[in-house]
């Protein structure tokens, strides 16, 4: 879409490149004059759509280009919070960035994915156990734990769950030896979460945490899959709160936070002494554990799944997963591990032997 700016008065449009006008529709005139915009045409005079902010580049840490002509000072706030040439979406006006969105645009990329299933434990039950319970700033609370707050910082364990479409934001300090956790939905507001990151950020230095250092830091977005493509959506309540902490404190979130694709029953855990991790539910985790050794074969993922299936009780659902587990078993010469599957699925060694030969 083409770059423009709301020229004059809320009802007429300029386009950067060009310098063209065109009418404002009555329901579109609602961004301030000066505003940076992108926009499309409902005909050769008016415009049809208008999104606020442009992409862009960092420029030398203050300033953003637009690579079609236009330099945009950084609004000094904002300056060193993101490395030179990192691509953005920027707000403000010609004068002034006033906000940049930049995490949004790599966090769903393959490079920032990671997996931070534990595979040596399931979730217990109740949640309780784990600590601390979180859940979204939100004025119905019924059915949470009594003990339930809005974050978490500092030292001791916390978790959240319902991950649906909701965003959580969970970070560890490996030399200070306390994390914080926040489960954000769209309408949570920014400043809150800004402050907490701001608090945990504090604590973090005042323990001698240097926050630039490799592995001091651990930063993870859970989210859903469609989250991370969705308008509106928690995400960007994070987002959006980066905008209003330091430059350092931002840049840290920026080159360290990744992501995990969540799903609704999954327990995010912080603690003290170890980064961020997803317990699953028994049935979750077993099937985790399953598939996990039929695609890779690892002998770390066997020795944990050994471990569940000789305490598990007999379910027949767990069959197609089981049979391609015993298949890789097979190639490996793992007749230990065939025969467990066998009976995790009601089977003899006979009747194994009759369904998945050998």
């Amino acid at each position: 879409m083409p770059n423009g700016k709301i020229f004059m008065t809320r009802g007429v449009l300029r386009d950067l490149k060009t310098g063209s006008t065109y009418d404002i529709p009555q329901e579109l005139r609602t961004q301030p004059v000066g505003t940076l915009v992108t926009y499309t045409l409902a005909s050769p005079r008016a415009v049809g759509s208008i999104t606020p902010g442009l992409t862009g580049m960092i420029i030398a840490n203050n300033a953003v280009d637009d690579e079609a002509g236009l330099l945009v000072p950084l609004k000094t706030a904002l300056r060193g919070a993101y490395p030179d040439r990192t691509r953005v979406r920027f707000y403000g006006t010609a004068d002034e960035v006033s906000g940049v969105d930049a995490l949004q645009l790599v966090i769903g990329a393959q490079s920032r994915r990671v997996d931070l299933m534990d595979p040596a434990e399931s979730a217990p039950s109740p949640l309780s156990s784990l600590g601390v319970s979180i859940e979204q700033d939100a004025q119905d609370k019924t059915d949470f734990d009594d003990d339930q707050l809005y974050y978490h910082v500092g030292a001791g364990s916390a978790w959240t769950t319902r991950i649906h479409t909701c965003t959580v934001l969970a970070m560890w300090s490996r030399t200070a030896k306390i994390s914080y956790l926040s489960h954000a939905d769209s309408s949570t507001s920014s400043q809150t979460i800004a402050q907490h990151m701001g608090e945990f950020f504090t604590a973090a230095t005042s323990k001698k945490a240097d926050l630039t250092a490799t592995g001091e830091l651990s930063i993870v977005l859970f989210t859903a899959k469609d989250t991370l493509t969705s308008k509106n959506s928690s995400l960007e309540s994070i987002l959006h709160a980066l905008d209003l902490l330091s430059a350092a404190h931002t840049r840290a979130v920026y080159e360290r936070a990744r992501c995990h694709i969540a799903g609704p029953s999954d327990a995010i855990v912080v603690s003290t002494d170890a980064p961020p991790k997803v317990l699953l539910a028994y049935q979750d985790h077993l099937k985790y554990l399953l598939n996990r050794y039929a695609i890779y074969g690892e002998q770390n993922i066997r020795g944990f799944l050994i471990g569940v299936l000789q305490d598990a009780m007999v379910n027949a659902e767990f069959e197609p997963d089981a049979y391609e587990a015993a298949k890789k078993a097979k190639t490996q010469n793992d007749r230990d591990l065939y025969l467990l599957l066998a009976a995790l699925v009601g089977y003899d060694e006979k009747k194994a032997l009759e369904r998945w030969d050998w």
